[in-house]
Formats: structure tokens, C-alpha cells, sequence
């Protein structure tokens, strides 16, 4: 299963975002899963907001699930995230109840 790794990033200092990713990444690759980090995507644009949100959408609608950190309500770009995932019928996982 591919499952895309959505929390929040903005206001967050950029290793402390990273390492938080890159844990999450690393304990759903050791559980069998084929990860999407959204912190290691290329991004090869302008850098606004809103060019990071459209590349992370498109890398989202390849995956089966998706998985929210702790704290994903505190970040817009999650926020939409979840929201389409759940419209799209994919697989909702949450970081404060995933036991598997």
C-alpha cells in the first residue's frame, strides 16, 4: 500500500518538520508500506505556499492511504489534505491511534 505522510510544516522550524517526517517515514517503511514524504518531493517551482501545496496534492493522489502526524489540525495545507483523502475514499490513518 502507498500512503502519503501529511502534517504540519509551516511554522515549524525546518529540521525539527524534517525529523518529525522523516520518523514517521522510517517507522511506516519498517510496518511494510511504500511512503510518500512530502519533505523529500522534488519541488521545482516558486517556492509560494501554494506551488508546494499543488505538487504535494498530485503526489497524495498516486497513494491507496494517507497518514497524519500529530498535531495535522493545526496546518491548512493538512487540513486540505485530509479533506481530499477522505473524499476520495482513500484511507485515513492517524499517527496518535496507528498500532499496526
Amino acid at each position: 500500500m502507498k500512503i502519503y505522510i501529511s502534517g504540519r510544516i509551516t511554522g515549524l522550524v525546518i529540521e525539527e518538520a524534517t525529523e518529525l517526517f522523516e520518523k514517521a517515514e522510517n517507522d511506516l517503511r519498517a510496518k511494510g508500506y511504500d511512503v510518500v514524504n512530502p519533505m523529500t518531493l522534488i519541488h521545482n517551482h516558486d517556492k509560494s505556499w501554494q506551488s508546494y501545496m499543488k505538487e504535494d496534492i498530485k503526489a497524495l493522489c498516486d497513494c491507496d492511504a494517507i497518514y497524519m502526524l500529530l498535531e495535522w489540525g493545526f496546518s491548512k495545507g493538512a487540513e486540505i489534505e485530509h479533506r481530499l483523502a477522505l473524499d476520495l475514499g482513500m484511507i485515513v490513518l492517524y499517527e496518535k491511534n496507528f498500532k499496526q
